[in-house]
């Protein structure tokens, strides 16, 4: 038996008990976990809006050790660092095949809600779906960088490809995810506009020492103000929030020949844009989907540089899931929450 964190129906809570230990069949990898992310993907998950089934054991940003192979699977040996892909992919079709493995067509679901996940012990996992961990990383950190850093980094190098010297801005970059894409828009050598209305997250980027740290307070249209603060608009916006608010403001912080991104997601949120500008000004919008294998082994060789710290805000025992949930669901923490899967 292992200790695991289950959700068993829908809208229910986590529960944290022990199930019997998973056995890989073939082509499959049993990893012993080490630690485990949590981020809002979680509640989503929890709340149904990302499909699969329950009773289900949750959790994907996962860093552990290879600790059994089953039938068919060459390539890895037990002791192996390793984290792993959140998507259930197919490996061959279009999508796939030409290196865009989040947008595939034969999509078999989410590691956590489709199969069980790794908030766990231990998780049997497809062999395809790991990513090898180099040294210099620490598997909590490979944990992050599976999904809070690679997603940042798919942005930067396929959806708005930057230059040293351009101007981003990151809207909700308090956020687990957000806090990384202004580290690694800094990594690519751009001016980083961090913009956050918490108060205490916004002192704590000022602390990271981003280029421009700046809090809307309760404005709803804030973008001019921004603008005349910047003495311009930005090349690159990544909205991390994605409310009908920001959009909008992020729209209108895009500067001619810019990118809008868009990474966070509400539902019932909506985006009216003026075509003239997309057209006078060439201003793109587009979203951004998670990160492919090779994107999370390039993100990882990143961190082992330190050119990408990991910002990890606090850490909960397995035991303590359902907290580092709450701490979560509440918005408690700057950077990302991690669970130590073998901490007593």
């Amino acid at each position: 038996m292992i200790r695991a964190a289950v959700l068993d129906r829908f809208g229910a809570d986590v529960v944290v008990r022990d199930v019997a230990e998973p056995v890989p069949g073939p082509g499959e990898v049993l990893v012993a976990v080490e630690a485990c992310g949590v981020g809002l993907t979680l509640e989503r998950a929890r709340t149904g809006a990302l499909g699969g089934t329950t009773p289900r054991v949750v959790g994907h940003e996962l860093g552990g050790t290879v600790a059994a192979l089953g039938p068919g699977v060459t390539g890895w040996q037990p002791g192996d660092r390793v984290t792993a892909s959140f998507y259930l992919t197919c490996g061959t079709c279009p999508m796939c095949a030409g290196g865009r493995e989040t947008l595939c067509t034969a999509w078999r679901g989410y590691v956590g809600l489709h199969v069980d996940g790794a908030l766990a012990e231990a998780v049997a996992l497809p062999a395809a779906n790991l990513v090898r961990v180099p040294d210099g990383v620490g598997l909590d950190e490979a944990a992050i960088a599976a999904d809070a850093i690679a997603t940042p980094y798919h942005v930067f190098v396929e959806r708005a490809p930057l230059r040293p010297g351009q101007t981003v801005a990151v809207i909700g970059a308090g956020g687990g995810v957000g806090v990384h894409m202004a580290a690694m828009a800094r990594a690519f050598g751009a001016r980083v506009v961090a913009i956050e209305r918490d108060a205490a997250k916004e002192k704590r980027l000022s602390e990271l020492g981003f280029d421009v740290v700046w809090n809307p307070g309760d404005e709803a249209d804030w973008a001019d103000d921004l603008i005349g603060v910047l003495d311009g608009k930005v090349d690159v916006c990544v909205d991390m929030v994605a409310s009908t608010a920001t959009l909008a403001n992020g729209a209108r912080l895009t500067g001619r020949g810019g990118t809008f991104v868009v990474v966070g997601f509400q539902p019932g949120t909506s985006l009216m844009l003026d075509p003239a500008a997309l057209i006078l000004d060439e201003v793109v919008v587009t979203g951004s989907r998670y990160a492919t294998r090779a994107e999370i082994a390039r993100t990882l060789a990143l961190v082992a540089q330190r050119r990408v710290e990991p910002v990890i805000g606090a850490r909960f025992a397995l035991d303590d899931t359902a907290e580092a949930y709450r701490a979560m669901q509440h918005n408690e923490v700057f950077g990302r929450i991690v669970v130590d899967t073998r901490r007593p």
